[in-house]
């Protein structure tokens, strides 16, 4: 590759009448659908009385929050991962398109609290450990596997988990976030150092904590069922979507004429970042699959049951298609990954898979109905089949799409497009794939 003359300069982010539209208008819009959805929802599913139907009505809302809480949350917070593991790692490459996961991060200030409420409203009504008496012996609705649980899951520890969680992962987001500002005006290694020291602390206890806040969100959900991938598993969700939103955005903003020293060699790792974790995410997702097939123990294959053989099939499928099959076939090539025509269909067609993924982890578990309490689980619990995209589903998708955009956009604005004192800065300006 011909290097030409690189030029480090200040640039900054200016953000358009545009983007307020397609941000705001994302929100409006998605607002509105999901109101007329949620009032217009009327199942008719047999054996259900009046009441146990606006149950389902409350059931649905309260999935399709927690399906884009926990959907965009991660993506924020595997952008703060991204950051401290090439830090860890030394990498001069991503310096140049750095401050893109740093404006994603920024979402945490917001998309946690929210995160937090959906489970705090949702708890007694989408999780099926917390109903009143299930953990207590004598109890008409007693159910011994999961008093066998009550150790960990119980609601004093699982809300004391989250907000620690939460907030070490949040606080550390702001401290990058700083430190990468601070370095702008006083150059130096002091904000690097920094830097450094808090990626390896954070990437160490991310990783424990990651795991067990899938478990608690996510997994929790089907409380008799547990994979010891299932945290692998979500953050490869998280991880190859927030790889997705970043090649997004690196695309835009050079089609804007912003980011002079971000060439098709940063998009070209983009889009390798893409193609292989992809191939990642797919390998977990057969691991965990085939593991749980092969031995066919009951508690653990009716998880798969519901989504392989009930009505949620076609997703099933769906998922593994649009998130192996396009990003495998359409990313083989060298030029494609390059390519903003082709990087744009992947990453929506990515970043819709991925979606769906977060979907098929809660729709099945979270929309079942207790029935009489004196059955013994799983026999008091009615099966409700797939209600489809409707309204509801495609509003609270494009809310959170909205809200997750225009936080992104606004932190552009605070600091330069890069970050122009870091020491690797025009190592990245220099990058080159070598073939």
């Amino acid at each position: 590759m011909e290097h030409v003359e690189v030029q480090i300069k200040e640039e900054k982010y200016q953000i358009t009448e545009g983007n307020k539209k397609w941000a705001f208008g994302l929100m409006i819009v998605g607002l509105i659908l999901a109101v007329i959805g949620y009032f217009t929802y009327h199942p008719h599913i047999e054996g259900l009385s009046e009441h146990d139907l606006h149950h389902l009505s409350m059931k649905r809302l309260l999935s399709n929050l927690l399906v884009n809480g926990y959907f965009f949350f991660i993506i924020s917070i595997c952008a703060v991962a991204f950051i401290a593991i090439s830090q860890l790692a030394n990498a001069g490459w991503y310096v140049a398109i750095r401050r893109i996961p740093e404006a994603m991060s920024e979402y945490t200030l917001i998309g946690g609290p929210i995160l937090l409420l959906i489970i705090i409203l949702g708890l007694p009504v989408l999780y099926h450990w917390a109903h009143d008496g299930i953990m207590t012996e004598g109890s008409s609705n007693f159910d011994e596997i999961l008093a066998s649980k009550s150790w960990y899951l119980n609601k004093s520890f699982f809300y004391v988990r989250l907000i620690l969680f939460m907030s070490f992962w949040i606080f550390s987001a702001f401290l990058i976030r700083k430190f990468s500002r601070n370095e702008d005006q006083i150059g130096g290694l002091t904000s690097f150092n920094k830097t450094y020291a808090l990626s390896a602390a954070f990437t160490v206890i991310f990783g424990f904590t990651f795991s067990m806040f899938s478990w608690d969100v996510m997994m929790s959900i089907d409380a008799h069922w547990y994979s010891t991938i299932f945290s692998v598993y979500n953050f490869a969700t998280g991880w190859v979507s927030a790889l997705t939103i970043m090649s997004l955005f690196t695309f835009y903003l050079r089609g804007k004429g912003y980011l002079n020293i971000v060439t098709d060699e940063h998009q070209h790792d983009l889009g390798k970042f893409m193609f292989a974790f992809s191939v990642f995410w797919t390998y977990m997702w057969v691991a965990q699959f085939l593991l749980i097939w092969y031995a066919n123990i009951p508690e653990e294959v009716a998880y798969y049951k519901e989504r392989l053989f009930g009505s949620y099939k076609f997703y099933f499928y769906f998922v593994v298609c649009i998130n192996f099959l396009i990003p495998f076939f359409f990313f083989m090539s060298r030029d494609n990954k390059r390519s903003r025509t082709v990087g744009v269909f992947v990453g929506a067609c990515l970043l819709i898979g991925h979606w769906m993924d977060v979907y098929l982890m809660v729709m099945p578990g979270a929309m079942n109905l207790a029935t009489d309490p004196s059955d013994a689980y799983p026999a008091g619990i009615i099966k409700v089949p797939a209600q489809g995209f409707g309204m509801m589903e495609i509003g609270f998708a494009c809310l959170f799409a909205g809200l997750f955009l225009w936080m992104t956009l606004k932190a552009l604005t605070k600091a330069n497009l890069y970050p122009t004192k870091h020491p690797y800065v025009m190592e990245s300006a220099l990058h080159d794939v070598g073939i």
